[in-house]
């Protein structure tokens, strides 16, 4: 795999990062670790590479947002448990095999996706998400309640980049795990309240789903 691109993303391996990490985790640290963290960094690098500048539009596009950055630094960690937007790091735990499996190539790039919505969240001026955001009173959880505004962005995407059935088929794996999470709990909710999986997600939720929030008409949770 190979790019001209010169991405905005730029995906990093830190051997401090990561000996702190299998440190904190009891776990050892070894050339071998490292020499795979750089490995799979730049895997993630060439697989993202091919469709940032389709995902960065759809960001501008649904939260309405200007992103003017030259460079955002993402950790990699093949320790980490889960990705998390601050300081912007995308486990690779549960994606081993980026070079020859098509699905490990595609859904490495999910967290990403989930990770930078929470990240053009919270970093700029985002009236327009943060507006809906304010009105989503569906569920007695904050956490789900936020979760389903990032979600709806992220399967939208998923669904543009790859095809709708696959953000379809990702929103009901969310569901499927029945945790009862934040997670699981949302993404139902995008499903019976039939949110589209593509670039009106966020559309639909401000006009359907605010108005019914602020209304006399809310729908209970």
């Amino acid at each position: 795999m190979t790019t001209e691109h010169n991405p905005i993303i730029k995906f990093i391996y830190s051997h401090p990062y990561e000996a702190t990490l299998l440190h904190y985790g009891n776990l050892p640290v070894t050339q071998e670790h490292h020499a795979l963290g750089r490995k799979q960094t730049h895997l993630l690098q060439e697989l993202w590479n091919q469709h940032e500048e389709n995902i960065l539009d759809l960001f501008r596009e649904m939260y309405k947002i200007e992103i003017t950055e030259t460079e955002i630094k993402a950790f990699v960690s093949l320790v980490l448990p889960n990705s998390f937007s601050y300081p912007l790091t995308i486990s690779l735990v549960q994606h081993p095999n980026l070079e020859t499996d098509a699905r490990s190539q595609r859904i490495a790039l999910y967290p990403v996706l989930h990770e930078l919505a929470h990240y053009f969240l919270y970093s700029r001026d985002n009236e327009f998400a943060n507006t809906i955001l304010e009105h989503i009173t569906l569920f007695d959880s904050p956490g789900a309640n936020l979760h389903y505004l990032i979600q709806a962005v992220e399967f939208g995407i998923v669904g543009e980049i790859f095809g709708q059935e696959y953000g379809e088929f990702y929103r009901d794996k969310v569901i499927e795990r029945g945790n009862n999470n934040d997670y699981d709990i949302s993404a139902k909710r995008l499903k019976d309240d039939g949110v589209p999986v593509n670039r009106t997600c966020l559309e639909y939720i401000a006009k359907e789903i605010v108005k019914l929030s602020d209304g006399e008409e809310k729908t209970s949770p």
